[in-house]
């Protein structure tokens, strides 16, 4: 078990790694000097050409791109060319509020997801089922955003129940996190009803139920169970995407997160704060994908070895 946890981590840096590569290589393709960017329109060439220097930008590009990789492994992701802020307390100080949603948006992924797959996979062909059958469809179908700008529109403007936008009251948040919830919840119906029904044809639950147990029990405690284990997975993965900030949703409702700070250094062509923002969201994904498969060894008895 440990061995596999210890090449897992391996291969957890190595990924992390090509991430900071394609992340360094990508700063070559924003159409952006950054002396220039740094120094201001009006700047001349000499003051141009000595922020270059500071910059290192001259240097051969393996010089650049260790010192960058070595720079990115103490935390220093470099600074805005904007603010003049360092990224990564900047991206932190936006943390809270992306954790925020994504937390909002998970719960609604497994109450809403959960509760509809399991109706779904218990009552195949009954009226439950169709109705989940069809929100899994159409909320897979239809596009976040404009789940957004409909729930803008109809609970904050026509009928205003909740705020336009921004952040700082549970107020702010319900909007923004039914948005993201609905097409996560969608899927988890329909990877839990596949799952769960599967699980409820076989034999131990057979077994289950012929020793007496209620229809409950057979449910929750046996084939839930195992039927859950692929959810695991969706639910690191999910949670750790959520963390690298909602671009669309966090732009559409103003929330004070990652993804709007992403998307207003994609507007300034601030490339230390773009770079940042990828390579802590590869690092988000990348620390709980390992933290997922260290808890598949607890959830799952099979994967243990004496």
């Amino acid at each position: 078990m440990l061995a596999g946890l210890l090449a897992r981590g391996a291969w957890a840096g190595f990924v992390w790694v090509a991430v900071a590569a394609i992340t360094f290589a990508l700063t070559y393709l924003v159409p952006a000097d950054p002396a220039r960017v740094i120094a201001g329109p009006q700047a001349d060439a000499e003051t141009v050409a000595r922020i270059a220097t500071q910059l290192g930008l001259g240097d051969p590009l393996l010089v650049r791109f260790g010192r960058y990789l070595w720079a990115a492994l103490h935390g220093d992701f470099g600074r805005s060319f904007i603010t003049e802020q360092p990224v990564l307390p900047a991206i932190l100080e936006r943390v809270p509020a992306t954790a925020m949603l994504a937390v909002a948006a998970i719960l609604v992924y497994v109450l809403l997801g959960g509760a509809l797959g399991i109706v779904g996979a218990v009552r195949p062909g009954s009226w439950g089922d169709r109705v989940a059958s069809g929100f899994a469809i159409a909320g897979l179908s239809v596009p976040t955003f404009w789940i957004g700008l409909v729930l803008l529109f109809l609970l904050a403007y026509r009928f205003p129940l909740f705020p336009l936008g921004g952040g700082g009251t549970l107020a702010h948040l319900v909007l923004p996190a039914v948005t993201l919830g609905i097409a996560g919840a969608a899927y988890y119906t329909r990877v839990l009803r596949q799952t769960l029904g599967d699980e409820l044809k076989k034999d131990y639950v057979r077994a289950a139920r012929a020793r007496g147990l209620s229809e409950r029990q057979v449910v929750l405690k046996h084939g839930l169970r195992n039927a859950a284990l692929p959810l695991v997975t969706l639910l690191g993965l999910d949670f750790a995407s959520l963390l690298g900030g909602a671009v669309l949703t966090e732009s559409v409702f103003a929330w004070p997160g990652i993804g709007q700070q992403a998307v207003q250094a994609i507007y300034t062509l601030d490339v230390p704060m773009i770079m940042g923002t990828v390579l802590f969201a590869a690092t988000a994904i990348i620390a709980i994908n390992w933290l997922v498969d260290a808890s598949y060894q607890l959830l799952d008895p099979r994967l243990r070895r004496p």
